[in-house]
């Protein structure tokens, strides 16, 4: 095993600063944005009140999915920035000899599918659904459902092309030798 010069060892430590504060705000903005969504109904204890908003659905259904979706693609972006630390990291800690890193013993996901992505990819569509619910709310029920159902499907398909694009088309560049069990 060799021991790794300053530099990389610098560079190893913030690479795992920056992912774990990525990490740790996606985590958090995770858990809020469906009880900020949710919250809003909480807001309206009584139904005359209700009555008394209701013709403001429609634009106020339009401005969440509007910061709704602006989230979901910082999200998308954030995810892809984690993906390529955990990449870089794995290229350091092989660098290092450092066999039991938390990149290179990071576990998949389980069925090969669910991690953080995979949970993102389920909870912003369905924020982005609550919100065109609520947007349609005034031409009907049957409308307001079909289209949160379609927004749901697309997010959610979206979100699952994105992560098979992450696992496949996201490698390391040829440049950079991947460390294997065999070393």
């Amino acid at each position: 095993m060799s021991v790794p010069d300053e530099n990389t060892l610098t560079a190893y430590k913030e690479l795992c600063t920056s992912y774990r504060a990525i990490d740790d705000f996606r985590a958090k903005l995770l858990g809020f944005l469906p009880l900020a969504t949710g919250g809003i109904f909480l807001l309206i204890a009584k139904p005359e009140e209700f009555d008394k908003i209701k013709p403001l659905l429609t634009p106020i259904g339009f401005f969440g999915f509007a910061i709704a979706l602006g989230l979901f693609c910082f999200e998308l972006y954030g995810t892809r920035k984690c993906h390529r630390l955990i990449q870089t990291g794995k290229e350091l800690e092989c660098l290092m000899g450092k066999t039991g890193g938390q990149f290179s013993t990071r576990p998949d996901g389980i069925l090969g599918l669910i991690n953080e992505p995979f949970a993102a990819g389920i909870i912003y569509p369905a924020v982005l659904a609550a919100w065109i619910y609520l947007a349609f709310y005034g031409l009907g029920g049957v409308v307001a459902c079909l289209g949160a159902i379609v927004v749901f499907a697309a997010g959610f398909f979206l979100s699952l092309k994105f992560i098979n694009w992450l696992i496949n088309c996201d490698k390391l560049p040829k440049e950079y030798k991947v460390c294997t069990e065999e070393e």
